[in-house]
């Protein structure tokens, strides 16, 4: 609560004041007696919340005291509210021209000013969130181990997802993100921070054997690992606006072109209609596209390996399919999957 008070510039004194006025009190004394604070405190605070047109002073009557009462918050917090909105749009405008003749200027910059290190993994976190917040059009992402932010008090109990890309997406930025198999077989579930993303617009994708981790935001600055495959992320590299960054820029979209789409079917776009699929056969097409073993995408369903077994077999039989490979066949003809270019058939025949 304090630092929403503090974004309208009331300090913990004039924050205590208007909150015990809004709570009934009325006079120097009740006000005393509700905050604790000195005499003079209280009127100090009170002639501050006057000029911001918070509070309104009335004159004593017969002897009493003058009384103090508060302007209803919703009127009161309007115009501070859009004083610092317009402060605030007024500071990016500002942000947008220093990109602008930033960038006008990298051509003539030293290369090494066009990528920086980060070194520490809480570094490396920090950089990440950043990323994520400066973001105003899109974030592309691949996704594969190792997780610097795996720590349970960076993700959201409920959804498994981090906070800063839930906030990002609610502010309109669209996600892009390649998970890797290896992710999605010890870290990601499909029923809980995958899911969760898909119900929000992340567009996600799978691959297997992904050659590195990597975040980018807008077309305007990359995140990289120091190195290919490191056994904990403790070092990368920034990418600013540069040949590299295209380069980048570019690698990821050949690598989506060749990715299996799986957010469709997890936020329930394609499930649901009398002749298409269930939910769950719906979230079990999506994973039978992916490449991994039964044993993980039961676990992914939160099912034994029977039950896995048993629906597989119940939807080959709904679908007319003697194999895994017609499965997918019959599936894609019926529009429940959507064929990728590339896209190697799943394997194995039940």
């Amino acid at each position: 609560m304090r630092s929403m008070w503090e974004a309208l510039d009331l300090d913990p004194a004039q924050q205590q004041i208007y909150e015990a006025l809004v709570d009934g009190a009325v006079t120097v004394a009740e006000l005393r007696s509700a905050t604790e604070m000195s005499a003079a405190g209280v009127k100090a605070a009170l002639s501050a919340l006057e000029q911001l047109s918070l509070v309104g002073r009335f004159a004593a009557e017969r002897g009493g005291e003058e009384r103090y009462l508060p302007v209803a918050p919703e009127i009161a917090f309007e115009s501070l509210l859009l004083a610092r909105e317009e402060e605030i749009h007024r500071t990016r405008r500002h942000i947008q021209l220093l990109a602008a003749r930033f960038r006008m200027n990298a051509v003539g910059r030293d290369p090494l000013d066009l990528v920086e290190i980060v070194t520490g993994r809480a570094a490396v976190i920090r950089q990440v969130d950043h990323l994520q917040r400066s973001a105003r059009q899109e974030i592309r992402g691949i996704d594969r181990p190792p997780y610097a932010n795996s720590d349970p008090d960076r993700l959201d109990p409920k959804t498994g997802m981090m906070p800063v890309q839930a906030q990002t997406m609610g502010r309109g930025v669209g996600y892009r993100v390649i998970y890797d198999t290896d992710g999605l077989a010890t870290f990601h579930r499909l029923d809980a921070d995958i899911g969760a993303a898909a119900e929000l617009g992340e567009e996600a994708r799978v691959m297997a054997d992904t050659p590195t981790k990597m975040l980018i935001a807008d077309d305007r600055i990359a995140l990289i690992p120091l190195r290919a495959a490191p056994n904990e992320l403790a070092s990368s590299v920034v990418v600013h606006p540069s040949g590299l960054l295209e380069v980048l820029c570019e690698f990821f979209e050949v690598l989506w072109s060749r990715a299996l789409p799986i957010s469709e079917y997890l936020s329930g776009h394609r499930a649901g209609a009398p002749d298409g699929p269930s939910p769950e056969e719906a979230r079990l097409l999506a994973l039978l596209t992916t490449g991994m073993t039964d044993q993980v995408m039961a676990r992914q369903l939160g099912v034994s390996y029977r039950t896995f077994q048993r629906r597989l077999h119940g939807l080959m039989e709904r679908l007319g399919a003697a194999t895994r490979f017609q499965l997918g066949m019959r599936a894609a003809s019926l529009g429940w999957v959507t064929p990728t270019p590339h896209a190697r058939p799943p394997e194995g025949a039940v």
